[in-house]
């Protein structure tokens, strides 16, 4: 961890490299920097000179507890989720046409940040199993 004096040391860098700067965007990343630096040292004195009356974790776990329930929430909601979109492929055929497009535009509209849409694969995916819950039915049928 570093201290406010590292931190204001690496400021003072970043004060010669503002002065070096080659165009206004590496003017403004120094100075940027050199502002978040100078925030860092001083959170860590004000820290130091308010130690005794902030608050930490006490019975009731604090934030790292609050996390914990937050990622178990995740995950149950996710299993939920799968759950969810496994008895609609299982049931794909059997749901009327103006629904599996409805579900279908739906689904391939949900993206997160870094993926890209999921249509093609969608479409790709339910026409691979389209005959899955057919195929299941016979299997049982003839066990």
């Amino acid at each position: 961890m570093f201290t406010a004096e590292q931190y204001r040391s690496k400021a003072l860098e970043y004060e010669v490299l503002i002065k070096t700067a080659r165009s206004p965007v590496e003017l403004a990343e120094y100075r940027d920097l050199q502002q978040s630096y100078i925030a860092f040292a001083d959170n860590l004195d004000w820290l130091a000179a308010n130690a005794g009356k902030t608050v930490t974790g006490g019975a009731n776990g604090g934030p790292a507890a609050e996390r914990r329930k937050r990622q178990a929430e995740h995950v149950d909601e996710e299993k939920i989720l799968r759950s969810l979109g496994a008895a609609v492929i299982l049931h794909w055929n059997t749901i009327p046409t103006q629904l599996q497009r409805a579900l279908f535009e739906a689904a391939s509209s949900i993206q997160g940040a870094r993926t890209p849409p999921l249509k093609d694969a969608l479409a790709q995916f339910l026409h691979d199993h389209k005959d899955d819950a057919q195929r299941e039915r016979q299997h049982e049928s003839r066990a």
